[in-house]
């Protein structure tokens, strides 16, 4: 089965209200096994939810609304679906006493305008709405099935989970189940990492997908078989195959900012850092982790006080990270330092150095600081450095930065 999912209401398209209810439809209905194609959102207007309502239905088998369901002049997805369907609109008498007796157990005067709430497309099957005043339907034709469910979260979901996911599997025989996973990367290019998976990506069943943010990575998988068992092995052998293919670049099921403070934590080794700008990007990225919070033993943060170049910043990041680290005597010290002039494209050389018992090691990286996520980039760098070390002890190839 496919589904679409349309959100009805003026005020998602301004912004005025995230649309959380098509996120948890469409992971709900991946779980049952429904392939959801597309989602959408409309005004309350009735021409375009019925246009919107026949295009999906053009696609798909199955396609669920989420709000325009109240008493009010502008909630109108009941007449659009009648449209759509070209249909009349019926009373419904027995509608009307659900709302009715909801209002009496408030204690609350019910108004006119809430017997709008008793109507229904002709041929409808109404969905009783225990949490609400404000029943939901779903309609039936040649071309497929449109559930049409409140808009109010709580309300929404409530009757997903106890009517909604029951007509799925008892009279549309949905028996598929769905299940996804979601992995980390970094150290890699989106390019180089997408080189060495592009035939996984193409296959059907498992599917993955790759997003990127500030040089981390999340590779999404998803398996689709007629058990939780099939699919989770399914998922394992597709999560084998890119361990093989990306290495230590692949972090795991746990993001960069949370695996570098639990693997200080593991090794009971301390942090002090040193952050040569304002931005201090690496300091926020840890301290946004309460354990990361903890293992630091110390901060400085310290703006340039004269114009340094690459040269200078390296040795800037490598003096930092050795002060900090016999300041607080921690074991390990971390320094950042960008350099205070761009090269002639506006990327900024920014290095890294981390100081430990025995050594040190550094990176340099250019960046477009000028960008609302140019300090994020930087801040992956020191975390990945960090990663690195802690993880060279298990294996060798992780050095590389």
């Amino acid at each position: 089965m496919d589904a679409e999912i349309i959100a009805i209401g003026t005020e998602l398209l301004l912004g005025a209200t995230v649309d959380t209810n098509s996120a948890y439809l469409a992971s709900q209905l991946a779980t049952a096994g429904v392939n959801v194609f597309r989602t959408s959102v409309v005004g309350d207007n009735i021409g375009r939810i019925a246009a919107a309502i026949n295009e999906a239905l053009a696609r798909a088998d199955l396609v669920i609304c989420t709000g325009g369901l109240g008493p009010t002049r502008d909630d109108v997805t009941r007449e659009a679906v009648a449209q759509a369907f070209d249909r009349p609109l019926e009373f419904h008498q027995e509608l009307l006493d659900q709302v009715a007796a909801r209002f009496a157990a408030f204690r609350r005067p019910m108004s006119e305008s809430n017997r709008r709430q008793a109507y229904l497309p002709q041929g409808a099957r109404a969905i009783e709405n225990p949490r609400g005043t404000a029943p939901a339907f779903l309609l039936e034709d040649e071309r497929g099935t449109v559930i049409v469910l409140p808009g109010v979260p709580h309300e929404m979901r409530f009757l997903f989970e106890t009517a909604v996911l029951l007509y799925l599997r008892n009279e549309r025989g949905v028996r598929d189940v769905i299940l996804t996973r979601t992995l980390h990367a970094t150290g890699l290019g989106e390019s180089v990492i997408g080189e060495r998976i592009a035939d996984l990506m193409e296959q059907a069943n498992p599917t993955l997908g790759i997003s990127a943010k500030r040089a981390r990575y999340e590779l999404r998988m998803g398996a689709k078989a007629t058990s939780v068992e099939e699919a989770t092995a399914m998922l394992n052998t597709l999560e084998a195959t890119l361990r093989e293919r990306l290495g230590t670049y692949l972090i795991g099921d746990e993001p960069l900012e949370q695996m570098v403070p639990r693997l200080l934590a593991e090794r009971q080794l301390t942090l002090a850092l040193y952050e040569g700008h304002i931005a201090a990007p690496i300091y926020h990225a840890l301290s946004a982790i309460s354990q990361g919070t903890a293992l630091l033993r110390g901060v400085v943060i310290h703006p340039l006080d004269e114009a340094a170049d690459e040269a200078a910043s390296v040795a800037l990041a490598l003096s930092g990270a050795a002060n900090v680290s016999n300041r607080w005597r921690s074991t390990l010290g971390l320094g950042m330092q960008a350099a205070s002039t761009s090269n002639e494209s506006g990327f900024t050389a920014v290095s890294v150095a981390l100081v430990f018992p025995g050594g040190t090691r550094q990176a340099t990286r250019y960046f477009d600081l000028r960008q609302p996520d140019g300090w994020g980039f930087v801040s992956t760098l020191g975390l990945e450095t960090l990663r690195r070390y802690l993880l060279e002890k298990d294996d060798p190839d992780a050095r590389q930065v």
